[in-house]
């Protein structure tokens, strides 16, 4: 009995030197997403250029996005298993073995939530076997991490530091939280509790990029018509209040001409071989999406400004979703 009554002493002095996190310091989702639409001339190129680096690590495992998508959707359903059995591991722990099991899938699934064909969808789980990167075995599903070096988000976790901490610049001059929060900080929070935190990225990130390739038919040729928009909107620096809203940021970037860009450049930004770069902007040109000028650097085009910003206003309600967990997961802890 005294063994009892001294555990019970124990568990309730801890419980009295718990500090209860205040739920009133908790930003919203609304918030988040004013604060963007406020300040986005200010946010939006260090957004797009993470982007950009996301589609440029995500080509170069397979030069083939598709086949990376389908690894992380993958890899999102084990995360998903983990949260709802209140599982977290750091980043160190989950990539302590080179095999993982991963939730059972079907091609139809696949090929609806990522926008392929069910044939296409086939065709690339067959290549991901014959890699030897997804085995089965039995009833099990193997995702083998020594057939390549794949899926160490690690630059992908400094790049999202870097933008939520510049992000959170903002939000405390807007007065939405009561302090900034360095890019170590919130790496290392993103790292101690990894498969919870990444499990929120691919919830914002994959139906991002589907959403833009639903737009533009593919991958590629939407990460080649985002490095000529970025590219052209470098002029805002010195010409663009930082104040500028998004819908203004928008309406200015397609009608002022920027800097212009070429295939090579491109090519080199992106890793997309040069050939390839060649062949979706001859079909960007053809749909007057972009123009050339007589320097032959490519220009942003024509473009239906509700369509984009109809995209973009979405993209940016998902990055609200997820900013505004990130954050509150920081402030209670």
């Amino acid at each position: 009995m005294d063994c009892v009554q001294n555990g019970f002493d124990i568990y309730m002095l801890r419980f009295m030197r718990t500090e209860i996190p205040s739920i009133s310091k908790q930003i919203t989702e609304e918030q988040v997403f004013q604060s963007i639409n406020k300040n986005f001339a200010q946010l939006n190129n260090n957004w797009f250029n993470f982007q950009l680096e996301w589609l440029r690590g995500a080509y170069s495992r397979f030069k083939d996005q598709d086949k990376y998508l389908i690894i992380i959707y993958l890899v999102q359903k084990t995360m998903n298993f983990f949260s709802q059995s209140f599982i977290r591991l750091d980043y160190d722990s989950y990539y302590l073995k080179s095999k993982i099991e991963i939730s059972n899938f079907n091609i139809i699934n696949i090929s609806k939530d990522l926008l392929i064909t069910k044939e296409t969808a086939r065709r690339k789980v067959l290549e991901l076997e014959k890699l030897g990167i997804l085995k089965r075995d039995k009833k099990r599903i193997i995702l083998d991490r020594n057939k390549l070096d794949f899926q160490r988000p690690g630059r992908s976790i400094d790049g999202i530091s870097a933008f939520l901490s510049k992000f959170t610049e903002t939000l405390y001059i807007d007065g939405y939280v009561d302090k900034k929060y360095s890019k170590e900080l919130i790496r290392d929070y993103i790292r101690k509790n990894f498969t919870h935190c990444w499990k929120l990225f691919y919830e914002m990130q994959i139906p991002l990029v589907l959403s833009w390739k639903k737009a533009f038919g593919d991958f590629e040729t939407w990460h080649i018509w985002g490095i000529i928009v970025t590219q052209n909107s470098f002029k805002k620096s010195n010409n663009f209040n930082l104040q500028t809203d998004r819908e203004k940021y928008i309406k200015d970037l397609f009608l002022k001409t920027g800097i212009g860009i070429n295939a090579m450049s491109i090519s080199e930004l992106s890793g997309i071989p040069r050939a390839t770069v060649v062949r979706k902007i001859n079909n960007l040109l053809k749909k007057k999406l972009i123009v050339i000028d007589n320097k032959k650097l490519y220009h942003p085009g024509k473009i239906e400004i509700k369509k984009y910003a109809d995209i973009n206003k979405k993209v940016m309600l998902l990055l609200s979703v997820f900013t505004c967990k990130i954050i509150n997961l920081i402030q209670l802890n």
